[in-house]
């Protein structure tokens, strides 16, 4: 009977050593599966970085190309003569005794000259003198919005001594 014990045993101890075993192996691969699919995310995410970097790149480059337009658009703006001597001069012939800036603030007066309506709520207007480009003694060009939209305008303006009158001549809404 002792050795019948013994083999007993040993069958209980060999039982227990495959279930144990079996244990460690479905573990091993659970966390195998588990570690795969961790190294793969992690290649897609790799590969997603270099994507976000060549992105930034990219808008780095467009940034540094917009920077140079902007500077470049500057220098243009402040070359134009908005204040010409030429313009006053004429201006004076005609019988007005005021500036450019007179102009520009007559036409700060007329929004209803402006042929679009605003959206959300918005009126249009001519909120900005340094957008009010007086052109000639005839002609000025003038930028206009409601706060959510804007667009451009060529005016035709003739003076009767004091008094300034308006013509559109072309408009458009920028997009």
């Amino acid at each position: 009977m002792a050795s019948r014990v013994s083999k007993r045993e040993r069958n209980i101890w060999l039982s227990l050593l495959t279930v144990i075993i079996a244990i460690s192996v479905f573990v091993i691969m659970k966390y195998q599966t588990t570690l795969t699919l961790l190294n793969q995310k992690v290649i897609d995410y790799e590969a997603e970085k270099k994507t976000w970097i060549q992105s930034e790149a990219n808008l780095t480059s467009q940034v540094s190309d917009l920077k140079a337009q902007t500077e470049k658009y500057s220098r243009l703006i402040s070359t134009f003569a908005t204040n010409n001597p030429n313009i006053i001069n004429t201006l004076k012939r005609q019988g007005f005794n005021g500036s450019v800036q007179d102009i520009v603030d007559d036409l700060l007066k007329h929004n209803e000259l402006i042929p679009y309506d605003g959206v959300l709520g918005g009126k249009m207007g001519f909120y900005s003198k340094d957008n009010i480009y007086v052109l000639s003694d005839k002609w000025v060009y003038a930028y206009f919005d409601d706060g959510h939209i804007n667009g451009y305008m060529l005016l035709n303006y003739s003076v009767n001594n004091e008094d300034i009158s308006w013509k559109v001549i072309d408009s458009y809404l920028a997009e």
